[in-house]
């Protein structure tokens, strides 16, 4: 598994592992095993990662090298989510079966998705990102 720029971030910035587990809200090695990569850090915890050092998630996730300053405090909104998910599988003129097989993840995962029930994944937002060249900061909606 990747370990991203999480260590380098945080060490760049002169922080412990157990602080920053502590502004995520998780032990310490939960924290040490994302930034390790043995563990796939989840994408609310990398939302509040990049919005605690303002950095952009494609940075993190290693899709971009831009350093640019992103800040973004507000909540996660599924359904505002859900929209920008849709439009990406409308504009590629996918269905949702076939975008869904294009990431490696069942329909029903990408129906659940699109609809704002469930927030799409750390893995299957990167796929997304590199399949069909948005930011995941853009899918996210921490930029405009």
């Amino acid at each position: 598994m990747k370990s991203f720029l999480l260590k380098d971030i945080r060490e760049n910035n002169d922080n412990t592992q157990q602080e920053i587990a502590e502004i995520l809200k998780v032990k310490r090695g939960t924290y040490a095993s994302w930034e390790c990569g043995n563990d796939i850090i989840p994408i609310r915890k990398l939302y509040l990662f990049a919005n605690y050092y303002q950095k952009s998630l494609d940075y993190i996730v290693g899709i971009s090298d831009k350093k640019d300053k992103v800040i973004c405090n507000k909540e996660i909104d599924l359904t505002f989510i859900g929209e920008r998910l849709k439009t990406i599988r409308i504009s590629n003129d996918l269905s949702q079966a076939k975008i869904a097989e294009s990431i490696d993840i069942n329909q029903s995962t990408w129906w659940a998705y699109e609809k704002g029930k469930t927030l799409i994944t750390t893995t299957s937002a990167i796929a997304l990102s590199q399949k069909y060249n948005y930011s995941i900061d853009w899918i996210l909606a921490r930029v405009k």
